[in-house]
């Protein structure tokens, strides 16, 4: 294996660094943890995301369609955000303009990296195949979208990142940036609004593919063709990261700028402050110091999956939004599965310290905080839950509220606990336990 990667270093790296974190059994499930998540979430979502499958004939055929360009979206727009952080947030940026690199290398090796590691999401978004299996024409168009939607989100991802600090720069994209910067500079604006621009194409891709799907299942075999779309625009985000390979030096620079800019306009408690950080001064004063530690540790190194936490709100939220008597066992589902992914965190940041650092700092409030600090992110995704869920069903609904709540402490008393591996399998049967029970 490593003779076949000698020509391609970066490759070579990424297969030394899976061997070093693989941890048998544990480590296989919780690569596969959106997989067996969704298997799981499959009976909350037949009311809403599989409603199709009552139905028959060309409305069948429709409404499968529906719910995988839906899922085909979502799907995309995390492996773009996944690209995000992986070309222009990752650990890479402290180096890339220190040593030498070799850009083309180095790009390809991104982009096998960001293909493999949004395979188990890929497959989990698969779920919604289950279904349709039978109609075979059906099912083959629904592999063919969700594939296109992998492979367009993360070759746009990584390819409109990597042009974006040469489009900031750029004076012929000077007058487009400045409509929509505000008072960013330019070469942030193009960071920015790099994912924005992925999502755009790929969307517009997976929409027209899926009326192509849909006409082409009523008949109209031409249709068929417009499945190749989010193809095409794979092709081209790919070409235009090989492109543009050379300017990855620019991104580090760039966000110095963007990081210096800032500096120069805020007082330095300013640029301390996190999210969440006002429920540290109604803490007990021995918990404060590692409370704002572990707030300042996972904004920083996990912000793009801390804002993703919003996005699960709104998702709880929408779930609870029923009068349906099985709206309860919905949103404990759907909220709970959110907790448990944010409940990671906490064992992802300890993952993250040295070995050294508990034992040179020794504290007895470490877990506690993390604790603390990880209840603390899932509140807007089961606050969210529970209000809509109150307002359209009042009192009776408050079993669900608790068993929600319920799993997201349990969610974050094992991310402070456990290690990773450990706490997949964990977090997951406790899910399961609190949507059952």
């Amino acid at each position: 294996m490593e003779m076949s990667m000698v020509g391609n270093p970066y490759l070579l790296a990424d297969a030394r660094g899976r061997r070093a974190d693989s941890g048998g059994a544990a480590h296989v499930l919780g690569r596969f943890a959106p997989v067996i998540a969704a298997c799981l979430a499959l009976p909350f979502l037949r009311d809403n995301l599989l409603s199709f499958a009552a139905l028959s004939g060309v409305a069948r055929s429709s409404g499968a369609v529906g719910a995988m360009v839906r899922v085909a979206l979502l799907l995309a727009a995390v492996l773009a955000l996944r690209a995000y952080d992986l070309v222009v947030r990752g650990p890479d940026r402290g180096v890339v303009d220190l040593h030498p690199m070799r850009a083309t290398a180095y790009v390809r090796a991104r982009l096998l990296r960001a293909l493999r590691e949004g395979a188990p999401t890929a497959l989990a978004a698969g779920v919604v195949l289950l279904p349709v299996w039978p109609d075979l024409p059906t099912l083959l168009g629904g592999v063919a979208l969700l594939l296109g939607a992998w492979a367009s989100g993360v070759g746009m991802g990584v390819g409109v990142n990597l042009a974006a600090p040469t489009l900031g720069a750029d004076p012929r994209f000077a007058d487009a940036l400045d409509v929509v910067r505000g008072q960013n500079p330019r070469a942030q604006a193009a960071l920015v609004w790099a994912p924005a621009v992925t999502l755009a194409a790929v969307g517009l891709a997976l929409v027209a593919a899926a009326g192509g799907l849909d006409s082409g299942l009523r008949g109209n075999s031409f249709g068929y063709f417009a499945l190749s779309l989010p193809f095409v625009v794979a092709v081209f985000g790919a070409r235009l990261a090989f492109v543009s390979g050379d300017t990855l030096a620019r991104i580090p620079a760039v966000l110095g700028e963007v990081d210096a800019a800032y500096a120069a306009v805020e007082d330095a408690e300013e640029g301390r402050r996190v999210y969440l950080e006002w429920i540290v001064p109604r803490l007990p004063a021995t918990l404060r110091p590692e409370v704002l530690r572990v707030l300042r540790h996972g904004w920083r190194a996990e912000r793009t999956w801390l804002s993703a936490s919003f996005l699960a709100a709104a998702v709880a939220a929408a779930a609870g939004w029923s009068s349906s008597p099985e709206a309860a066992s919905r949103l404990v589902g759907a909220g709970g599965l959110a907790a448990v992914g944010i409940g990671l965190l906490g064992a992802r940041l300890r993952a993250g310290d040295p070995a050294w650092l508990s034992r040179l700092f020794p504290t007895s409030n470490a877990r506690f905080a993390s604790l603390i600090v990880t209840f603390a992110w899932v509140q807007p995704v089961s606050l969210a839950g529970v209000a809509t869920l109150l307002v359209r069903q009042g009192t009776p609904a408050g079993g669900a509220c608790l068993r929600l709540e319920a799993v997201a402490f349990a969610a974050a008393a094992l991310g402070a606990t456990l290690p990773v591996s450990g706490y997949v399998p964990a977090a997951l049967i406790v899910w399961a336990v609190g949507v059952w029970a």
